[in-house]
């Protein structure tokens, strides 16, 4: 008997308040979208099972603006902690909700270029007690996918301490998947407008 695919959560952490940008990072615009849209549009559209938003910082607006069904999302009030405290919020979601998955994968708003193609590559290489982690400019991260044997280790992450750390902590159960270009952080008006112009039209 085949055994069945593995269920995976796409968890997009989007709850910070882009201080630095002078304006909603998440509201950006992002070719018929915005980055928040066109987020949630690559994950919808991918083999995941279910998709789930972290919002925080700006919550009202940005929540009122997303425009997609079939999407959950969660209200990080500890959103000031930083990224660790999303990861968090979601993982006490799904154990409130009695949600059950075999990996998540957490990937982040404001990496435009990261597209279903590339999700559906990790989730393609899933492996029951393994890391799936992009690596890009000599560093490994996020995207990436953490299956149920690290869930426990997720829902302890505090403050800013967020994925990256655990991964690097279990550098040796991490399946390397390589990003090429496609992660591009927006986090600067300028890094904004540079990748506008050349993929966001």
């Amino acid at each position: 008997m085949r055994k069945a695919p593995p269920k995976i959560a796409i968890i997009i952490l989007a709850a910070g308040a882009s201080s630095r940008m002078g304006k909603i990072k998440q509201l950006l615009s992002w070719k018929q979208t915005t980055l928040i849209g066109n987020a949630i549009e690559q994950a919808l559209d991918s083999k995941a099972d279910d998709v789930f938003v972290v919002l925080g910082a700006n919550y009202q607006l940005i929540s009122k603006e997303i425009k997609q069904e079939n999407i959950t999302i969660i209200y990080n009030k500890n959103w000031t902690l930083g990224m660790g405290s999303s990861i968090v919020c979601a993982m006490d979601f799904f154990d409130k909700k009695h949600k059950k998955y075999d990996g998540v994968l957490i990937t982040l708003v404001d990496q435009p270029l990261i597209d279903v193609i590339y999700f559906n590559m990790l989730i393609n290489k899933f492996i029951d007690n393994n890391i799936i982690a992009s690596k890009y400019k000599n560093r490994v991260g996020v995207p990436a996918i953490f299956s149920l044997k690290y869930f426990n280790e997720l829902r302890q992450l505090n403050g800013d301490i967020g994925a990256r750390n655990l991964i690097l902590k279990h550098i040796n159960d991490v399946k390397k998947i390589d990003a090429f270009d496609k992660i591009q952080d927006i986090d600067s008006i300028e890094s904004y407008e540079h990748l506008y112009s050349l993929f966001g039209k």
